[in-house]
């Protein structure tokens, strides 16, 4: 199914970034981001995923291969100049990792945040459980209204897009063994990460060669939110490697 896809920039002086979201979120949350590759001659491709932000949920299975053929889809009529470069937060990451093993063509680089390369069990079953009597009751309450931006988007996220992602991620094992990449791959991770844990993202950047990593202190899965500053410092050094 083709996504709702927001673009900003007028041509593309530097190339194309492709920059997705992850469970939970929208486009917009890149927005400070995006400012950033403006003012940097870069052109700037947001998606939203199904079920997230303005795309349709159309209720079935969605796994990895559903979220790659959606941007396939939607891909196809925007004449992106490839190879991109992919930034993913969380699930967005693991979608461009996979991405990228299985069309490494379209990918020059990732900056993968708060990748979940193994999810604690206990976050997983956590959250399940989030996803039962309290996402109900938070949704019809007036709670609802008054939460900030991060957790109203969470709210109105389609539950089943929501529980998509437990039922078909929560098994996934990267800090084992990752694809096989072709491109370089910067990891960022917030040091008390309880989805990403900073040792499992440690331990995917010693596994994969050429890769970098940068621990964000104070930080927990929102890095970029959590401490901005030094979160774009990272993005634009890591942007301007390229």
């Amino acid at each position: 199914m083709k996504l709702a896809c927001k673009i900003f920039g007028q041509g593309s002086s530097r190339g194309d970034v492709i920059l997705i979201h992850g469970t939970g979120a929208r486009a917009e949350m890149w927005m400070p981001q995006i400012k950033l590759l403006e003012d940097e001659g870069w052109r700037a491709i947001v998606p939203d995923l199904r079920g997230h932000g303005e795309s349709e949920e159309p209720g079935l299975d969605t796994n990895i291969d559903s979220h790659l053929e959606d941007l396939f889809e939607t891909f196809g009529d925007l004449q992106i100049d490839w190879p991109a470069i992919f930034v993913g937060h969380s699930l967005g990451s693991i979608i461009s990792i996979e991405l990228a093993a299985r069309r490494p063509e379209l990918v020059s680089m990732i900056l993968a945040a708060s990748l979940p390369g193994r999810v604690p069990k206990i976050t997983v079953e956590a959250f399940r459980l989030f996803l039962g009597m309290p996402y109900r009751a938070l949704k019809n309450s007036p709670i609802h209204r008054s939460l900030g931006w991060r957790e109203k988007v969470l709210m109105d996220t389609n539950h089943h897009s929501l529980k998509q992602v437990v039922e078909n991620f929560h098994e996934l094992d990267y800090v084992s063994e990752l694809p096989e990449l072709q491109c370089p791959v910067h990891f960022v991770v917030g040091r008390l990460d309880p989805i990403a844990p900073a040792l499992h993202v440690e331990t995917m950047h010693k596994n994969l060669p050429g890769s970098t990593l940068k621990i964000i202190d104070w930080a927990g899965h929102n890095c970029m939110d959590s401490q901005p500053e030094e979160f774009n410092r990272w993005f634009l050094e890591k942007m301007n490697s390229k």
